[in-house]
Parts: C-alpha cells; structure tokens; sequence
C-alpha cells in the first residue's frame, strides 16, 4: 500500500470519526435541552400544586375558624393538603397538630361507613370524636388563624 493512499484512508476514517464525535454531541445537546425542558415543566407543576394547596389550607383553615367545618373534617383535610405543600418549619409545625388530631379520630367511619351505622353507634363516636378534639382545640383555633395568613408564593 502506497503511502499517499493509506493517508487517503486515514483523513477519511478521521473525518467519518469526527462526523460521528459532532453527531453524538450534538444528539447529547439535544438530550440536555430536553431534561432542562422536563425539570423546568416539573418545577412549574410542583409550584402549581403548592400554590393551589396553600389556597386550599387558607379556604379551609377559614372554614373552621368561623365553625363551617368540624375539627375533625379541617385535620383531615389540611393534614392531607400539607402533604402537597413544601413547607418551612414554622409551617410544618402549624400542619403538625392538624395531622396529629386526624390521626386521633382516623378510626372514627366517615360517609357512607358513617352513614351505616347505628344511631347509638354516632352518638358514641360522636362523643368520643367531641373529646378528642377538645384536647387539641386550643392548638387548632390557633394554628389555623396562622394558616389564613399562608404565603401563597
């Protein structure tokens, strides 16, 4: 093989390679651009759906503070909405009392379980649910005015 011809070879398998190193860079880029483009769409979601559930917690938390919900029903639902919420400290202990109150009446039926049950069987648990709450009633009314004043963003 001649000298010139095995450097012909070598430019060309060269340039085929750095055909190839642009190609796979420019694949790479591309795949870059579409993972920034994912956590972007998921960091606007995630945003969404904390500013929607701090709403929720304000809606609620003003339900209960003028008597339109039970106890009960608020720890329920804000316990479940603090789970969509990145929350701070402060925040975290204000969400703590509703969690702690509806794990304490999580046995309590609630729908068409309650519905089902004896009227005897309601005013028993509705008693029971009554003294639950007033043991943690004073934290509520005043974890819930602080939750009114939420920050949104």
């Amino acid at each position: 093989m001649s000298y010139p011809l095995a450097l012909t070879i070598g430019g060309i398998i060269v340039l085929l390679l750095t055909g190839y190193a642009l190609y796979l860079g420019l694949q790479l880029k591309r795949q870059k651009s579409r993972r920034n483009k994912a956590e972007e769409e998921l960091r606007i979601e995630f945003e969404y759906n904390d500013k929607e559930a701090r709403q929720s917690v304000q809606i609620i938390a003003k339900a209960l503070i003028q008597k339109d919900i039970s106890e009960t029903e608020a720890a329920m639902r804000i316990g479940f909405l603090s789970q969509k919420i990145t929350a701070n400290h402060d925040e975290k202990n204000l969400f703590s009392v509703f969690q702690q109150l509806a794990e304490a009446t999580s046995h309590i039926p609630i729908l068409d379980d309650w519905k089902a049950l004896e009227k005897c069987e309601k005013n028993r648990l509705t008693q029971e649910r009554t003294a639950i709450e007033s043991k943690y009633s004073d934290f509520i009314k005043a974890s819930a005015e602080q939750l009114t004043r939420l920050r949104l963003v």
